[in-house]
C-alpha cells in the first residue's frame, strides 16, 4: 500500500512552489495539539494496521496558536515518513509535551534512520537518504525542506536524532 498518491505529489510541489508565499498564507487560531495528532493518525490507522507497526501516541493537554493546515501538514509528513520507513513489526511513539513557554511533538521510529553523514541533508530541497533510495521506497525529497520551512515560519525549532538502521526521531 503507497502512502502518497499522486495527487499528494502534486499537493507537496505546488506547495514548494509556492513556499515563500505560506508566510502571507497563515491563519493563526487556538488549537488543541491532541485533536490534530488524533487527526493524523486516523488518516494513517490503515497502514499502522496492514504494517503491523505498533502505534503509541502520548498525549498532553496542550492548546497552541498555530495554522491548523500547515501543522497538520508537518504532522503528516513526519508521521508518514515514519511509517514508509519502518519497516513490518516496528514501532511509531509520537509524545506530545508543554513546558511554561513551549511544547513539543516528537516521533520516535524504529525505521531505516539516516546515515550520520547525511543528516544535516535531510531538510534539503530534493535530498534523499542514500538508504531510503536503496529501500525502493518513493519519496519526493520536498515534504521535509516544506516541514523545516513551515516550522520556522511558525517561529519553532525541528531536531533530528537519528542512527541507521535504528531509527528517527523527530
Amino acid at each position: 500500500m503507497e502512502l502518497f498518491k499522486i495527487e499528494q505529489y502534486v499537493e507537496m510541489a505546488l506547495n514548494y512552489l509556492r513556499v515563500e508565499d505560506i508566510s502571507s498564507d497563515l491563519s493563526f487560531k487556538q488549537y488543541a495539539v491532541d485533536d490534530m495528532v488524533r487527526q493524523v493518525i486516523r488518516k494513517y490507522a490503515k497502514i499502522f494496521i496492514s504494517k503491523k507497526i505498533k502505534m503509541d501516541f502520548i498525549p498532553t493537554k496542550a492548546c497552541i496558536v498555530t495554522d491548523e493546515k500547515w501543522f497538520i501538514f508537518v504532522l503528516e509528513q513526519i508521521i508518514s515518513n515514519a511509517l514508509k520507513y519502518t519497516p513490518e513489526n516496528g514501532s511509531v511513539h509520537i509524545y506530545a509535551s508543554e513546558t511554561n513557554d513551549s511544547w513539543n511533538v516528537e516521533v520516535n521510529d524504529t525505521g531505516i534512520g539516516i546515515p550520520a553523514n547525511e543528516q544535516k541533508k535531510l531538510f534539503k530541497i530534493h535530498f534523499r537518504g542514500s538508504n531510503a533510495i536503496n529501500s525502493k521506497v518513493t519519496g519526493s525529497g520536498i515534504g521535509l525542506m516544506l516541514v523545516w520551512k513551515l516550522v520556522h515560519l511558525h517561529k519553532g525549532k525541528i531536531n533530528l536524532s537519528s542512527v541507521e538502521h535504528q531509527g528517527s526521531s523527530i
